[in-house]
């Protein structure tokens, strides 16, 4: 394919050894290129240094003295990443460095060697080590942050390879190891992919892999993609993938069907694999590149091939992402720089026309916004549109490529058609689709607005012109201004909606209006609030209120309340201002007392710090919001005490105890302790302050209070008890002495025996010295705080005592909780139970029953108690002990309480494990709310088949109807519901469960509605064939070949199936439909099951002429066919091929060689062939060929022909050759034949001589062979005087008189007529000199004749040239004498006209017979 036409355009944007880069450091370790703006290159030698190459100026390279391992430039800006070996350790050193500012960013220190690292984002870097993977920000001062640990099969591995996808939420990492034994070659690879948030990893075999972000079709977020691709030899196959899944993909929502291709490699790339792969975002293309150089291109969307080339005849061994193009960067061992790009003109013209993919080139046209496919959409929308299917016209026009459709004919297309009455009208529907998917243009804005407001709906435009969806035009608001009056609210709220910047700005746009804001300030804020906008309406507020005018005061206050709630700090900002400015400490306090929108921490730390004069409202936030402490110490530090009197006496005298605690710890003077006490007298709560004195061993403060309360007739316990405590604090712990005295005064009848306190002092007492009188006590005395003596036996660990005191106060519920709890004693609890029958009891003894594993007997209490609360609990519990008998009953008692999905669903499953499927089914037709989906679900996953069955039947849940039909064996019954289901999941697991039954017939009914989905063919196939069924298989493929979604692949896996189970169908397959095959695919097959023919028919038809001759010749007892060979050899691209052909030929097809060579004669080197034939000895064979080409005149074809006509003895045809072609030894044939035993040989020898200028050796080889004409032709034709008289000489001496005259005719200009006279007249050869001497005679006087002749006529010429200038001389003189001075002078003589001499006679020789000799003229 030309390059212009192909779908990529590669070029060479620079090579590093232009800038000055050895080779010797062009390789992985030496340079990086995080991203298309900067190349980094570490060099060892001369010295240490680095440079960076800007691609926006890659001719003005940066180099840098710097030392390290590893360099890399930021992706985005000028920061050097550097790492370095700790000498003597195994430790690494990094740190980064901002060129720009000169300046170290950070550096840190690993424990460990880092083996691989790579800029991650334009802020992070990714390090990895022998064991983990970590990530270290650029930003701040934090170290390298643990991310994972590398998986078992990376482990000893290079790392090449590490990528994040967009949310930094999934990492790979990818390595590569030695291949397996077998194959060791081919490089094995290995990828760990890793989730962040599940934090699991997972071990993959890949050698590439990449992330994309791709928005599936009715999905609103952009679905995280990543594609890998791989290439493994197992179980002696070698096998080629890429494969595209979803990665978090969310339940509900629609996701991305996972997709997987085959990598196709030429034979000759038989080890070849990936190094890396690039996702164009631009245009949803898949970049595979691999170490070799080959490029596969694939549709990221559908994983359908696009393209493959080889771009690199060097090994590739570095990549990166061009985004700004959509293409990539690649680097190789020659150090070139390739920049790949798509080619938008040729891309889907290519796609549709040379892939036949129509539906591909239309979504790449769309997606890339291509040129190309213009035909195809406007044929689509015109179908869709005579199918009335109204709205996808519209989606299609507007998506279509450039905006083909969004023309004026396609608005007069739509309003053209008749709105049916109770539809939308389909203009409408355009213009709806339009507005969803961005903005109209200049024509659809107009058009649209001349509808809205033929409706009188100007509402609307003012929505869309707020949102920026209409195009604004002069005629647009020639529509639209004629007596238009905005709603300035609507727009507000319009322009809320999408953007709440852009409302502030409009909001106070309208408040510098003239005449005043046209909505009232406090409705825009409610709009803002409403929204919860809180910042954008402090700032509008903020903005207007700054006139600080009095009608403001309401908003003043409302913009503190709405912050001090949301942003504390602001608020913290108004109220400094409201009190340093304004004074306002009346207000500010009302708003602490009053407000609910603030933090009290941060408002409780302003205030503090503000030191209003007035604390009325730091006392508000801190007796709201519990800062008792912390205020009590605020206001005793800054000496405000007669507010800490204010707020116990009259705030909140609860808090009383608090404020006293912390007087104590800021060790206040104990008179204004009591005082303060003593103020609030009974309002102040008793135990709380003595359990705050009592902390701090400070009870003897508060004798006089409690002696004041009791002297008041205060019957208050606490006070009793405290004053009684303090008391006997006061009598030096004295409790046995303290014990007998109250035993007197209670236990023996005196005033006191019934008094509450001291029974209570006596009991408390009693716990704390002597718990053996407890119990006597207890049933002794009835008159004292049973609850809270209780708590204290239980606090003491006297448990019975506290089971007998809640036992005698009927506190049922806490005396079953000791028993459980403390005695733990179910059988007394039970005991006690039947013996109350009170359901909170029957209750607790339930939980403890649950608790301890008795689950029927739980159950049986729950029961008891009407106690529905622990349902999920009893659940869980009874499944887990397999009493569903018993769960049944619970749940039935459950379900008349409350209606939960999980009672009602957990029957069922209680139902169906006690095998009582009528009860099920009356069940479901009742109403309930059982979750039946999960209920079907779940007795399906317990195989509890039967009933699952029921459920899925109700709910028409067809899919898991189908398979729970299939695991009860009943096939057809699955059949048909899988028809109904109409799932290709659903009908793959119905056909293999068919399969497995040999139920062939219902099998192949499934089967043929999955195989028209591409995706679930090869599974189909796969599962047949793993089973041995392949009769049954092929009769699937080939019934599937008549339906009408019958598909390239359903054709491409028959013709597999062909060719490995009935290859004697296989070529006629391949002929009836090789438009329809995937033709790689079937080439492997082919190539994996020996059908060289049909191999060979299969790479004619996908254009692998290579391929294609190369299986004819290795496999040609089957694949060979002299015409078919011919046809494709002329193809080839490889011109090796045709040498490889010629030896072929020669091998094997002998015979037809010469036709072969006569093919590709204008492709082959034909002294390379020569060279094949000689030494193969088969010269003569291929002598036909030669004489065909030696009209190139190539020295091996010349010489070879040469040498076959000296062997044949063929003169006449070598004395051609060496006449018509010269490129040859010509002295060294001359110097073979020279000798020849031929006399016709020996003179084509003198001949070459004679051509070569070797006078003397032509000569003497014609003297020998007394072939004494040549030997004069050679002499004339040399020109060399000296020869021609030796010539003469040698003619004397041998007495060829004849030969001597001959001579001096045919050498006539060469001979001195001097020397001719003088031989023959010395040799008495006058005679044979004599015509000479003639001709001689007559050429000279005829010379000397034209001499005389020419002379004689000059002569004449000077003389009537000299009588014309006399004359005119004369003639002038008279018009001098005759004409008046005005008149002009004649012209001078000779001006005009030109002097040409007479010609001059020719002194050349006459013309020459043949040898030379000149015509004799009569004397």
């Amino acid at each position: 394919m030309a390059a212009a036409n192909a779908p990529i355009t590669m070029k060479e944007a620079l090579t590093l050894p232009s800038l000055g880069i050895n080779p010797q450091f062009i390789n992985f370790t030496h340079v990086t290129m995080e991203s298309e703006k900067y190349i980094c290159i570490r060099e060892t030698a001369p010295q240490n240094s680095v440079v960076i190459v800007d691609m926006s100026m890659p001719a003005q390279p940066l180099r840098r003295p710097i030392t390290a391992d590893s360099a890399l430039m930021n992706p985005n800006s000028r920061i050097l990443a550097l790492k370095a070996q700790l000498p003597g350790t195994t430790q690494d050193h990094l740190q980064i460095f901002n060129i720009e500012m000169k300046a170290k960013v950070k550096s840190h220190q690993m424990p460990e060697q880092v083996v691989f690292w790579k800029w991650s984002s334009a802020n992070m870097l990714a390090l990895v080590t022998q064991t983990s993977v970590y990530h270290w920000s650029i930003e701040g001062d934090s170290e390298p942050v643990k991310m994972f640990d590398r998986t078992a099969n990376l482990q000893g591995n290079q790392i090449i390879n590490y990528r994040c996808d967009p949310s930094e939420k999934w990492l790979v990492l990818i390595g590569i190891a030695q291949g397996p034994p077998e194959r060791p070659q081919l490089v094995k690879g290995n990828m760990q992919l890793f989730s962040v948030d599940q934090q699991r990893s997972q071990a993959l075999e890949a050698h590439a892999a990449s992330f994309a972000a791709f928005k599936v079709a009715g999905n609103d977020n952009a679905s995280i993609l990543i594609s890998f691709a791989s290439r493994s030899f197992n179980a002696g196959q070698l096998t080629s993938k890429l494969h595209v899944i979803e990665l978090g993909a969310v339940p509900g929502k629609p996701s991305f069907t996972k997709k997987q291709a085959d990598l196709f490699f030429p034979p000759d790339f038989a080890d070849d694999f990936p190094v890396s792969m690039q996702i164009s975002q631009k245009y949803g293309l898949i970049y595979v590149i691999t170490k070799q150089g080959l490029l596969f291109v694939y549709d990221l969307e559908t994983a359908s091939a696009v393209y493959r080339n080889r771009i690199s005849p060097d090994p590739i061994f570095l990549t990166t992402d061009a985004s700004s193009v959509g293409g990539f960067y690649a680097v190789n061992r020659r150090g070139q720089v390739l920049l790949a790009t798509v080619n938008e003109a040729t891309l889907v013209p290519f796609v549709s026309g040379q892939l036949n993919n129509l539906e591909l080139a239309v979504n790449l046209a769309k997606r890339g916004n291509l040129p190309g496919a213009e035909n195809l959409v406007v044929q689509r929308f015109q179908e869709l549109f005579s199918q009335a299917k109204y709205k996808e016209a519209a989606e299609l026009a507007a998506e279509s490529p450039q905006g083909i459709l969004r023309t004026p004919d396609t608005v007069a297309k739509f309003q053209s058609v008749p709105v049916q009455a109770g539809q939308t009208p389909p203009l409408l529907q355009y213009f709806g689709t339009l507005l969803t998917r961005g903005k109209l243009n200049a024509f659809e804005s107009l058009e649209l607005s001349r509808l809205v407001v033929n409706q009188n709906k100007k509402n609307l435009l003012e929505n869309w012109l707020a949102e920026d969806k209409l195009e604004c035009t002069e005629e647009l608001g020639d529509l639209v201004k004629v007596g238009y009056n905005p709603d300035y609210l609507f727009l507000l709220q319009t322009i809320l909606r999408t953007d709440p910047q852009a409302a502030v700005n409009f909001a106070l746009m309208m408040s510098q209006m003239e005449g005043g804001c046209p909505v009232d300030y406090n409705t825009i804020t409610d709009l803002f609030l409403q929204r919860n906008l809180i910042r954008e309406a402090t700032a509008f507020l903020l903005d207007v209120l700054k006139p600080n005018l009095p009608e403001h005061g309401f908003l003043q206050t409302k913009v503190l309340e709405i912050n001090l709630v949301t942003f504390p700090n602001v608020a913290d900002a108004i109220l400094a201002n409201a009190a340093a400015k304004t004074g306002q400490i009346k207000e500010v306090e009302r708003v602490t007392r009053e407000s609910n929108f603030y933090d009290p921490e941060k408002t409780k730390n302003f205030l503090m710090e503000a030191k209003l004069p007035d604390a009325r409202p730091l006392i508000n936030v801190c007796d709201r919001f519990g800062f008792v402490p912390d205020l009590t110490h605020y206001l005793y530090v800054n000496n405000m005490l007669r507010y800490i009197e204010g707020y116990v006496q009259k705030v909140n005298p609860g808090n009383a105890p608090l404020v006293v605690g912390q007087l104590l710890d800021d060790e206040c003077a104990e008179d204004f302790i009591k005082g303060l006490i003593l103020s609030v007298r009974s309002l102040l709560p008793v135990e709380p302050l003595v359990e705050e004195c009592e902390k701090r061993n400070r009870l003897r403060l508060l004798t006089q209070f409690l002696e004041h309360l009791v002297s008041e007739g205060s019957q208050d316990v606490h006070v009793h008890n405290a004053l009684a405590t303090v008391k006997a604090f006061m009598t030096a712990d004295l409790p046995h002495e303290l014990i007998e005295l109250l035993e007197k005064i209670v236990l023996q009848n005196s005033a006191f025996s019934g008094n509450f306190n001291l029974q209570n002092l006596l009991i408390l007492t009693a716990i704390k010295a002597d718990p053996s009188r407890v119990m006597d006590y207890i049933n002794r005395l009835d008159n004292f705080d049973g609850p809270a003596i209780g708590e204290v036996a239980v606090e003491a660990q006297l448990y019975e005592e506290a089971f007998a005191i809640f036992k005698k106060f009927n506190l049922n519920f806490s005396a079953v909780n000791v028993l459980l709890d403390n005695i733990r004693s179910i059988d007394r609890a039970v005991e006690f139970a039947f013996r109350v029958e009170e359901e909170a009891v029957w209750s607790q003894v339930a939980k403890a029953q649950l608790r301890e594993g008795l689950v029927s007997e739980a159950i049986e209490s729950f029961i008891r108690a009407d106690d529905a609360t622990q349902f999920l609990e009893v659940i869980k519990a009874a499944e887990d002990a397999d009493v569903y008998h018993d769960l049944v009953r619970y749940l039935l008692m459950v379900r008349q309480k409350s209606k939960e999905p999980k009672v009602d669903s957990e029957l069922i499953y209680a139902y169906a494990k006690i095998d009582q499927l009528g009860e099920i089914e009356e069940f479901i037709l009742m109403p309930n709310v059982a979750n039946l989906q999960n209920v079907g679900d779940r007795l399906y996953d317990e195989a509890l088949y039967e009933a699952a069955k029921i459920i899925f039947r109700f709910i028409s849940n067809w899919a898991k109807l189908a398979v729970t039909h299939v695991k009860l064996n009943e096939f057809q019954s699955a059949v048909d519901a899988a028809r109904k289901a109409n799932s290709s999941k659903t009908w793959k697991e119905v056909c293999f469960a068919c399969v497995d039954a040999e139920e062939f017939r219902l099998a192949q009914i499934c089967g043929l509605n999955i195989i028209i989905q591409v995706d679930d063919l090869e599974e189909v196939s796969e599962y047949y064939q793993n089973r041995g069924c392949f009769s049954e298989l092929i009769s699937l493929m080939e019934s599937g070949l008549g339906l009408e979604r019958a598909h390239m692949g359903i054709f491409t896996e028959l013709g597999v199936l062909y060719a490995r189970y009935r290859p004697e169908k296989l070529m006629e397959h391949i002929k009836l439909f090789s438009t329809r095959l995937n033709i790689p695919k079937l080439i492997r097959a082919c190539d994996e099951q020996q059908h060289w023919k049909e191999l060979t028919y299969l790479y004619i038809q996908y254009d692998e002429f290579d391929n294609a001759a190369t299986t004819i010749m290795n496999h040609s007892p089957e694949a060979w066919d002299h015409m078919q060979f011919k046809d494709v050899v002329v193809k080839v691209a490889n011109v090796e091929l045709y040498y490889k052909a010629v030896h072929f030929y020669l091998q094997e097809h002998p015979d037809l060689i010469n036709d072969l060579l006569n093919v590709i004669a204008l492709r082959v080197d034909h002294t390379r062939v020569v060279d094949i034939m000689r030494k193969a000895g088969q010269l003569r064979l291929v002598k036909p060929y030669m004489v065909a080409v030696q009209s190139n005149n190539v020295s091996a074809v010349n010489e070879a022909l040469n040498g076959i006509y000296v062997e044949e003895e063929d003169y006449d045809r070598l004395r051609e050759s060496i006449e018509l072609h010269d490129n040859f030894d010509q002295i060294g044939l001359a110097q073979k034949i020279e000798k020849h035993e031929l006399l016709e040989m020996r003179r084509v020898a003198a001949y070459i001589y004679k051509k070569a200028g070797r006078w003397k050796q032509s000569i003497a080889l014609s003297k020998k062979d007394n072939l004494y004409k040549d030997c004069m032709e050679t002499c004339s034709q040399s020109g060399e005087r000296e020869l021609s008289e030796e010539l003469l000489v040698y003619f004397i001496e041998q007495g060829k008189k004849e030969c001597f005259a001959a001579c001096l005719f045919v050498c006539y200009d060469m001979i001195r007529p001097d020397v001719a006279l003088e031989l023959a007249w010395m040799n008495n050869m006058i005679d044979f000199a004599f015509p000479y001497l003639l001709q001689f005679i007559r050429e000279y006087t005829s010379k000397v004749d034209e001499l005389i002749k020419e002379k004689l006529e000059a002569l004449s010429e000077v003389k009537a040239k000299e009588k014309e200038e006399k004359d005119m001389v004369a003639q002038q003189n008279m018009y001098a004498q005759l004409l008046p001075l005005a008149l002009p002078a004649p012209p001078m003589p000779g001006m005009g006209g030109g002097f040409a001499p007479p010609p001059m006679g020719g002194m050349g020789m006459p013309p020459m017979p043949p040898y030379g000799m000149p015509s004799m003229a009569p004397y």
